[in-house]
């Protein structure tokens, strides 16, 4: 099949259309229950945009035979990359009691991160739906200077932990 040039490709704005999740236990990240999501923290609120960091990637085995000029390789082994979140930090502020993602988000915490893009925020979580999760420790939180017009703001290092992530190809399911 041949795109014929100008097709429009519709495309679908990701403000508005991202949920984060922190939840304290899944039995299964390659399918996260409805329960298990719902007895999390929706810290959507809470999350910059642009402030989740998650670049996972893959290395290569190096496969070079003795019968052929070119190099082949293979899948190797994956890395989560520098994992962090910048979230709205309320520590001190008149707004103090809601400060949930600092709050449970602190260091040595464990838990899961789960995103879901493409979707409204608050449209509801259904079976079926694909979902980036994230077995994850929390690190120390690290202040961030403000600049001009900004939000007080903390990043978050987070580090991959087993049973380690699943990236968008975790899939909802009912039970």
């Amino acid at each position: 099949m041949t795109l014929k040039l100008g097709t429009e490709i519709p495309g679908t704005s990701a403000e508005g259309n991202i949920t984060t999740i922190w939840v304290p236990e899944i039995k299964n990240i390659k399918a996260p229950t409805i329960i298990e999501l719902e007895a999390g923290t929706d810290i959507s609120n809470y999350v910059m945009l642009g402030g989740w960091s998650f670049d996972p990637s893959q290395d290569t085995v190096s496969d070079q035979r003795e019968n052929t000029v070119q190099d082949f390789g293979a899948p190797g082994r994956k890395s989560a990359g520098d994992i962090s979140i910048e979230v709205i930090d309320n520590t001190n502020t008149e707004h103090k009691e809601q400060n949930e993602a600092v709050t449970l988000m602190h260091e040595g915490a464990s838990g899961y991160i789960v995103r879901r893009r493409g979707m409204a925020t608050d449209a509801p979580l259904a079976s079926g739906q694909k979902l980036t999760v994230v077995s994850v420790k929390c690190g120390e939180k690290k202040v961030i200077n403000p600049d001009a017009n900004t939000m007080i703001r903390s990043q978050i290092p987070l580090f991959a932990q087993a049973p380690g992530w699943e990236s968008e190809t975790a899939v909802l399911a009912a039970a």
